[in-house]
């Protein structure tokens, strides 16, 4: 039998202080809300300002961007270099409990056994350490997403394998291949097929992108094909409809040749796309694969979802006008605040009669990490959350929570009760029971500027409002990081009991 999950033991809150080490640097990835948290931390019972739902039962898993160690070109850090740090989130019974663990990579052993950074930065470049006899060539940062799969709390990072974690306690459990299914990397942005719930996922490297999809019930790869982009495109995020995979080339690129020559490795190269954006659609069923030009220069970031209508596909996301330092300034790289701008959320329509792409933007509010409900995933969907990022403040990136409905062409924008800020990627959990597509409850980490800690905020996805259903205050500051997942109970309670089982 699985064992209780922390959630239900309330116990008095510990290591509620701020553990931030003070590198004297005005980096703003160092600093604020992004600034790093130097210790592992656990605490029961804490404490709820309104009511957490009695339906809302499960773990919240988040990660962050959390460096360890003081980096070796504080100048040239950037935001995506953290080491990855899971957070999760014990709900039940309208009771919290709370648990942070490192994710205990090979690179990060190094760094640990060492006591210093020793692998340079990869977006700006940096100057690398003497690696060990034996150590890994390049850092596993496990800083970008995670959650359940296949009965494992999984940990990703586009540069190599997920690694496995136990949901409950957060050990690392070393990496994960899908049972021999994948050699070297995959994507952090899987996607759940909500028709099978089987995963979606790729894995690129430099201009190969490799298409998966794992069985539900196994987690072996039960499908695979090889297509090639033409450019080492950074392919950090992708769509899919019920019919197609889809992906988009943009002048953003991921250059490996770079990086081990300590060189930026995000480089924006308009040179590589002379006509433009392209969208390549793979069939899901066929792998037959179809390139559409949108034309313009510009990267998308993320995307909500993607549907099939009619002889039309229909894509949501979002996009950036320029990600990476410009290919002709890599010997003296721009900082990554004059390259790394707000995002706009744009519709791209494809028609397949004519092949021709075009789009338009859906509205002037800037934001990141957009959200729909994953049970709407690859159909028509009409609402999506986001985290906004409306002002250029030098302290922080996001500064509220917007609902846009797009059959209405609305959105509505809610800021932080009592000053709270910089909320992160919304994830949205159904209600018991929903009725309707909006019908349950978003939650998101925020930051508190007051006590130097963060909050989870429990909105009513269908009503936002400022003041939200509960504020759950946690012990620690969650350094400011990329996504997150829900575990419902029962895939928690099953999770655990089969990580139990097998120890």
């Amino acid at each position: 039998m699985a064992s209780q999950p922390v959630a239900v033991v309330p116990h008095a809150v510990r290591n509620a202080r701020t553990v931030s080490p003070d590198w004297g640097t005005a980096n703003k990835f160092l600093n604020g809300p992004f600034a790093p948290w130097s210790e592992e931390s656990e605490a029961y019972g804490l404490e709820v300002v309104g009511e957490i739902p009695a339906d809302l039962a499960g773990a919240l898993f988040r990660i962050s961007s959390n460096p360890r160690f003081q980096p070796r070109n504080l100048d040239r850090y950037h935001w995506w270099e953290g080491d990855g740090m899971v957070c999760a989130v014990y709900l039940r019974d309208g009771r919290a409990a709370y648990r942070t663990r490192w994710v205990a990579t090979d690179s990060m052993k190094v760094e640990v056994e060492a006591g210093e950074a020793i692998y340079p930065g990869f977006v700006n470049g940096g100057t690398p350490g003497r690696l060990p006899a034996g150590a890994p060539p390049a850092k596993n940062v496990a800083n970008t997403h995670v959650g359940i799969f296949d009965d494992h709390l999984l940990v990703y990072f586009e540069g190599g394998l997920p690694h496995r974690m136990h949901p409950e306690t957060l050990a690392t459990l070393g990496t994960h291949d899908f049972h021999g299914g994948v050699d070297v990397l995959c994507t952090a942005h899987y996607k759940i097929d909500p028709a099978t719930g089987d995963m979606l996922f790729f894995a690129a490297t430099g201009p190969v992108l490799t298409w998966y999809r794992a069985d539900a019930r196994t987690g072996q790869i039960i499908d695979s094909h090889v297509l090639e982009m033409g450019v080492p495109v950074l392919m950090h995020d992708f769509v899919v409809s019920e019919r197609h995979a889809i992906f988009f080339v943009t002048p953003a690129q991921f250059r490996l040749d770079l990086v081990a020559q300590g060189r930026p490795g995000v480089v924006w190269d308009e040179s590589a796309t002379p006509d433009g954006v392209q969208i390549i659609l793979m069939d899901r069923r066929t792998h037959e694969v179809s390139r559409h030009h949108v034309g313009g220069q510009f990267a998308n970031t993320h995307f909500y979802n993607a549907y099939d209508a009619g002889d039309e596909v229909i894509i949501d996301g979002h996009r950036i006008d320029r990600l990476g330092n410009p290919a002709d300034r890599l010997d003296a790289p721009l900082g990554s605040h004059e390259w790394f701008g707000p995002a706009l959320p744009y519709r791209w329509r494809i028609d397949l009669r004519t092949g021709r792409a075009r789009e338009e933007q859906v509205s002037g509010i800037a934001g990141e990490f957009p959200k729909i409900n994953d049970a709407y995933t690859g159909r028509r969907h009409r609402y999506g959350w986001f985290a906004t990022t409306r002002g250029l403040s030098p302290a922080t990136m996001s500064d509220g929570l917007a609902r846009h409905d797009f059959l209405l062409d609305a959105t509505t924008v809610v800021e932080g009760p009592d000053g709270l800020t910089s909320p992160s990627e919304p994830v949205f959990v159904p209600r018991e029971n929903a009725r309707g597509e909006d019908d349950g409850y978003l939650l998101s980490v925020w930051w508190n500027r007051e006590t130097d800690l963060s909050e989870v905020l429990v909105h009513d996805a269908a009503d936002l409002r400022r003041t939200p259903l509960a504020r759950i205050k946690l012990p620690s500051r969650v350094p400011f990081g990329f996504h997150g997942s829900w575990a419902d109970a029962a895939v928690l309670d099953r999770a655990i009991a089969t990580r139990d089982a097998s120890a």
